[in-house]
């Protein structure tokens, strides 16, 4: 015999109460009261989650500005790409 056929023969030998319109708002308060339990945890994980994905994109932000080398124009006037300094040579 299995756990589930023990389980099922004593819920089988169990007295039932007649007066069985409370049991859905029971079930009901039992799964709000899981849930809310459940969502505390959550939440508290997302907000770390949310925050170290924050502070690594500030991190990686920052990092790439300083290194960042100064964007070439066509038209700066010390610029590799200028076309007075192709048209010239490079001098």
């Amino acid at each position: 015999m299995s756990d589930l056929d023990r389980l099922l023969a004593a819920w089988s030998t169990r007295a039932v109460p007649t007066d069985l319109n409370q049991l859905e708002p029971q079930v009901w308060a039992r799964l709000d009261a899981k849930e809310r339990t459940a969502a505390s945890g959550v939440l508290g994980f997302r907000m770390a989650l949310v925050a170290s994905v924050m502070a690594i994109g500030v991190i990686a932000g920052g990092a790439a500005s300083a290194t960042a080398e100064p964007e070439v124009s066509p038209f700066a006037t010390h610029s590799a790409y200028a076309p007075s300094t192709l048209l010239e040579g490079g001098k």
